[in-house]
C-alpha cells in the first residue's frame, strides 16, 4: 500500500504540474508575435506559478494521503520528496516550450546539478537546526561554527570545487580566456580564473571573495566579441569593489543563518524569539539587496566606461534580457538585488526605443490553486491534530482514578501480584 501510495504521489505530482504549467502559458502563447518585452512579461507570471507548484504540490498531495488514508501513509518526508520529484519531472514539458533548443540531457542535467547544491545546503541547515539543544551549551557553538565554517569554505573556493566536482563547470574556450584577458589587462583588475558554466541561460557571474569569473556557454553562442568584453567588464567591476562592499555581500549570507539558533532562543524567551529572528532576518535582507543594487549600478558605470563602441553595453544587456525572456520592468519589491533593465539602460545613456512596459505580474491562477488547496487541507489536519494530542493531554476523570485504585486494592489483585 506504502509503495502504492508513493508511486501516485510521484504521478500525480507530475501530472498535476504540467497540466497546470500548461495552463499558465496560455497568455504566454498568445503574445507570440508582440515584442519581447510583453512576451517576458506575461511569461513571467507562468514562471511563478511552475516555482509554486514544485513546492506547493508535494505538500497538498502528502495532507491529502493522510487525510483519506490516515494510519497507511509512509513518512511524510518521504511522501513529500516523492512528490516533489515528480513536480519536478513535471517542469519539462514548461521548460521545453519555452526554451525549444534544451535538449532532454541537458535540462536533465541541469535540474540535477542545480538542485543537488541547493538540497544539500537545505540538508546542512536544517541538521543543525535540529540537532541543536534547547539550552545554550558548548554544543550550540559547535554545531553553529560547522554552519558558519561551511559558509566560509562555499565562499572561498567551496563553490568552485563543488561545480567542479558534479561537471557544472568547464575549463574556458580560447576566445573567452583572449577576451577576459584583454580588459582585465585593461582595467588593471586581476582575475584568479574563467570559467565556463554549463546552463540553459545567458548570464555570466563574478566571485568577488576567490577573484573567478564565470560565463555560461549560452552567452558566448549568442553574443559577439565586443559584447562579451563589455559584459565582462561590468563582472570585473565586482572585483575591484572595495572591503566594506565586500564585507556588506557577506551579511547576505547571515540572512537565514540566525534560524539556526532557534530552538534554543525559543527555550529562552518563548514565542518572542520568533518576531526577533524576522526582524533580523528583514534587517539583513533590506541592507544587502539595497547595497547589491549600488553595486550594480557602479559595474554598469564601469562596463559602460570600458566599451569600444557607444552602446554596446547596453545592446549586451538587452541580448541577455530577451534570450532569458526576463521582464523589463520586474515587479516592484524592495527585494530585488538588481534594477530594472529600462532604468539601467537610460542610466548608461541608451534609452530604449520602446516605452516603458508594464511590471510584471507576480501573482498567478495556479499559484492561488495551490495555496487556497493548501488552506482547504490545512484546516481539517489542524483539527486532527488537536483533537488527537487533546485527548491524549485530557486530564484523568478523578472518578475513574479512584475506581482504579479500588480495583488494584481487592484481594485478586493483591493474589497476581504476589
Amino acid at each position: 500500500m506504502k509503495v502504492m501510495l508513493l508511486l501516485g504521489n510521484f504521478v500525480a505530482a507530475a501530472f498535476v504540474v504540467a497540466v497546470c504549467n500548461w495552463l499558465s502559458l496560455i497568455p504566454f502563447r498568445r503574445t507570440y508575435g508582440q515584442h519581447w518585452t510583453e512576451r517576458a512579461r506575461k511569461l513571467y507570471t507562468a514562471r511563478v506559478a511552475a516555482i509554486s507548484g514544485i513546492w506547493f504540490v508535494p505538500v497538498d498531495l502528502v495532507l491529502a494521503q493522510r487525510l483519506i488514508w490516515p494510519g497507511e501513509t509512509p513518512h511524510w518526508l518521504l511522501a513529500g520528496f516523492v512528490g516533489w520529484l515528480g513536480a519536478m519531472c513535471g517542469t519539462f514539458f514548461f521548460d521545453r516550450e519555452v526554451f525549444p533548443w534544451l535538449a532532454p540531457r541537458d535540462w536533465l542535467r541541469e535540474a540535477i546539478t542545480s538542485w543537488t547544491l541547493r538540497l544539500a545546503w537545505l540538508f546542512l541547515f536544517f541538521g543543525v537546526l535540529a540537532a541543536m539543544p534547547l539550552e545554550l551549551s558548548w554544543r550550540t557553538w559547535v554545531l553553529g561554527a560547522i554552519l558558519v565554517g561551511a559558509f566560509a569554505f562555499w565562499l572561498h573556493g567551496g563553490l568552485i570545487w563543488c561545480c567542479k566536482k558534479i561537471g557544472l563547470l568547464q575549463p574556458p574556450s580560447v576566445r573567452l580566456s583572449q577576451i577576459v584577458s584583454e580588459v582585465s589587462v585593461r582595467m588593471n583588475v586581476p582575475v584568479r580564473g574563467v570559467w565556463m558554466l554549463r546552463s540553459s541561460t545567458a548570464n555570466a557571474l563574478a566571485l568577488a571573495h576567490t577573484g573567478d569569473l564565470l560565463f555560461t556557454r549560452r552567452l558566448l553562442d549568442i553574443c559577439p566579441d565586443n559584447e562579451i568584453a563589455a559584459i565582462c567588464a561590468h563582472e570585473l567591476g565586482h572585483l575591484c569593489e572595495s572591503k566594506f562592499a565586500r564585507a556588506g555581500r557577506l551579511l547576505g549570507g547571515f540572512i537565514y543563518l540566525p534560524w539556526a539558533f532557534l530552538r534554543p532562543l525559543r527555550h529562552m524567551l518563548g514565542d518572542l524569539a520568533f518576531l526577533i529572528l524576522l526582524v533580523v532576518s528583514w534587517a539583513f535582507l533590506m541592507f544587502t539587496r539595497k547595497q547589491s543594487r549600488r553595486l550594480e549600478t557602479r559595474a554598469d558605470t564601469m562596463a559602460r566606461a570600458q566599451q569600444e563602441d557607444a552602446g554596446t553595453y547596453a545592446r549586451a544587456l538587452s541580448r541577455l534580457y530577451e534570450a532569458n525572456l526576463m521582464p523589463a520592468v520586474m515587479p516592484k519589491r524592495k527585494t530585488r538585488t538588481h534594477p530594472d533593465l529600462y532604468d539601467r539602460l537610460v542610466a548608461v545613456g541608451a534609452p530604449p526605443d520602446y516605452p516603458r512596459p508594464e511590471p510584471a505580474n507576480s501573482t498567478s491562477q495556479a499559484g492561488l490553486i495551490y495555496g487556497l488547496a493548501l488552506g482547504l487541507l490545512l484546516v481539517p489536519t489542524l483539527n486532527k491534530y488537536i483533537a488527537q494530542h487533546g485527548r491524549n493531554a485530557r486530564p484523568e476523570d478523578p472518578e475513574e482514578i479512584s475506581q482504579e485504585a479500588m480495583l488494584k486494592d481487592t484481594p485478586a489483585n493483591d493474589t497476581r501480584e504476589r
